[in-house]
């Protein structure tokens, strides 16, 4: 296994117990589609110069690269809380102020308690990691992978590890990373890039993408999923900047410039982002690898409702990036949004009733009747009526969903056509 960087004797771990594990995550609003999250550590030794947990609205306390807090009680509550989740989707593990598997795990060895407990339950999970540490765990990892399913994401921008040493000076080299990918997809696992953020000049440059792009397509990853920097005014934007005038200050004056609004998201200029981007798909389209979870993946590890909705929302994203009208799937996104909400706010308010119900609601507006017997709805609910192209408006989109819901078939995120899952 690949060692993982130095813990350092100036690390200052801090022992915190919490009340609970699991968070409900935003689905909708989820690049990993991620249904519960959970994170056991806070503040990060990896000390990547541009993270955004560096900015106040995260408020970590301390010295952000050793004042790690440990949430030493995390595995009883993950037992205990499992077990009551009454949807299924996926947990994801990380988060963007801190990781997971950073160098203290390997002392702490709290995420290896928690692939033990997950291991014997039926919910997918991801996590999302910079550290091939995750190595020490792929045993148990297969075991949630052979259940349901585990998908291994790590983060990587620099295809020099050079570079990589600037600007992540405690997380594991690229080979490391590169090998754990490779580890995992050989164990079955679906293993995705996340190739963001990208520092312009730096990461975002043809060559380094080219290199990139190249060195992820031979470990054969499922999808790369690449964005930009983004820069919060206060501590994370005075911090890389003042790294940045040390080790690039060739660079100053362009990051000056397109940082220059301050917008509390960190966002650059627009006219940036109108020219990233289709570069970015342009290399995805070039190795012939989504931007995005391809539907493959998270197909059958959600409720048909929450599967339906992540795809809705992925389709205008895919659309937009070639230049599709999207304006009507958007009205009919909205409509669907609008029927979901307001049944599961109703589902949610009676712990009797079934999710797998609300499933079979869906597939009632698909026109499939249920089976003699099976599934019956709640007496106090109110059924489905009417037809999904009622509710969508549009009956196009209406056989498309009834194709994904009624005959299963999924769609490939790189040609956008239907296919039957064989």
């Amino acid at each position: 296994m690949p060692s993982s960087p130095s813990q350092g004797e100036d690390l200052r771990p801090h022992s915190r117990h919490v009340k609970t594990a699991l968070r409900r995550a935003n689905l909708s609003g989820s690049f990993v589609v991620g249904k519960y999250s959970f994170s056991p550590y806070m503040a990060c030794r990896h000390g990547c110069v541009y993270c955004d947990g560096r900015a106040e609205r995260y408020y970590v306390e301390g010295d952000f690269e050793r004042d790690i807090v440990v949430r030493e009680n995390l595995p009883d509550l993950l037992l205990r809380e499992i077990p009551r989740l009454r949807e299924k989707g996926f947990v994801s593990i990380g988060s963007g102020i801190s990781d997971a598997y950073q160098p203290i795990e390997a002392r702490k060895r709290i995420m290896e308690r928690c692939a033990e407990i997950l291991a014997t339950q039926d919910h997918p999970v991801t996590i999302m990691t910079k550290s091939a540490l995750a190595l020490r765990d792929l045993d148990l990892w297969a075991q949630v992978n052979a259940r349901s399913r585990f998908m291994f994401l790590v983060s990587l921008t620099h295809a020099s590890d050079e570079t990589r040493q600037v600007w992540e000076p405690g997380a594991s080299g690229i080979d490391d990373r590169l090998e754990a990918l490779r580890r995992f997809k050989d164990a079955g696992c679906v293993t995705g890039v996340l190739a963001m953020p990208l520092l312009p000049g730096i990461t975002d440059t043809e060559e380094n993408l080219k290199a990139l792009y190249d060195r992820l397509a031979e470990v054969d990853v499922d999808f790369i999923m690449p964005n930009g920097l983004t820069l919060r005014p206060g501590r994370q934007k005075d911090h890389f900047m003042s790294h940045l005038a040390r080790h690039r200050s060739d660079l100053v004056d362009l990051y000056d410039d397109l940082y220059r609004e301050d917008r509390p998201s960190g966002a650059p200029r627009t006219s940036y982002a109108g020219e990233l981007h289709p570069r970015l798909a342009a290399h995805n389209a070039e190795v012939r690898l989504p931007g995005l979870v391809p539907h493959r993946v998270y197909r059958n590890q959600l409720h048909l409702y929450d599967e339906v909705n992540v795809l809705l929302r992925h389709m205008l994203e895919l659309y937009e990036a070639r230049g599709i009208d999207t304006r009507p799937l958007k009205t009919a996104c909205k409509r669907y949004m609008t029927w979901l909400e307001t049944r599961k706010a109703q589902y949610n308010r009676h712990r009797s009733w079934r999710y797998e119900d609300l499933d079979a609601e869906l597939a009632a507006l698909c026109g499939v009747r249920p089976a003699s017997g099976r599934g019956t709805l709640p007496l106090t609910s109110t059924p489905a009526t009417g037809t999904l192209a009622t509710l969508l408006g549009n009956e196009k989109l209406a056989a498309f969903v009834g194709d994904v819901v009624v005959k299963r078939k999924t769609l490939d995120y790189v040609t956008l056509e239907l296919r039957p899952v064989g």
